[in-house]
C-alpha cells in the first residue's frame, strides 16, 4: 500500500523520538530538536487536500494496492546508454543527495552529462523553465560544455 504513510508509521513506531514524528516535536516544543520534513511523498490523504489530486484518486489507490510490481530499472540496460542526457544536480538538493545524482550519471556513462550548480534547486524547471531546458538540452546535444 501507500509507501510513504506504511514508512513513516513504520519510524515513528521504531523511534517515538524520530525527527519524521512532527507531532511528537509540536508537543515538545523544543527548538533545538530538527524536525525532517518528507518532502516529495504521497499519501492518501492528499486526495481530499488537493483538488487535482481527487481526480486520480481510485487510479492511486489501485496503484498503492498493487503488489507485484517488476523491477523499475534494469541497470544493465541503463549502463553506458547509447542516448545523449543531461540532467541538472543541484548542489545542495533538500529532496536528493548530490552524490545520488552524481552515482545515477556515471551509471549512465560518457552520454549522460551533468550540470552541477547552485544556481538552481530542485525547482529549477519551475523557476526557470527556458533557460534551464535550453541548457540542458545543448548539453545533450553537445553544443555546450558545463564543467561540473
Amino acid at each position: 500500500n501507500w509507501s510513504a504513510e506504511r514508512i513513516l508509521a513504520e519510524i515513528i513506531q521504531n523511534d517515538p523520538e524520530s525527527e519524521f514524528n512532527y507531532e511528537q516535536s509540536l508537543k515538545d516544543l523544543d527548538d533545538s530538536k530538527a524536525v525532517y520534513f518528507t518532502g516529495e511523498m504521497v499519501y492518501p490523504w492528499m486526495s481530499e487536500d488537493y483538488p487535482t489530486l481527487s481526480l486520480v484518486k481510485d487510479l492511486a489507490d489501485l496503484l498503492a494496492k498493487k503488489a507485484d510490481w517488476g523491477p523499475i530499472y534494469d541497470i544493465e540496460t541503463l549502463k553506458n546508454t547509447a542516448v545523449s542526457c543531461a540532467a541538472l544536480v543541484s548542489y545542495e538538493d533538500i529532496y536528493v543527495e548530490r552524490q545520488y545524482s552524481e552515482k545515477t550519471a556515471a551509471l549512465l556513462g560518457d552520454n549522460c552529462k551533468i550540470w552541477v550548480t547552485n544556481e538552481y534547486q530542485h525547482s529549477g524547471l519551475r523557476d526557470d523553465g527556458y533557460n534551464v531546458l535550453d541548457k540542458l538540452l545543448a548539453m545533450a546535444g553537445n553544443k555546450e560544455i558545463v564543467p561540473s
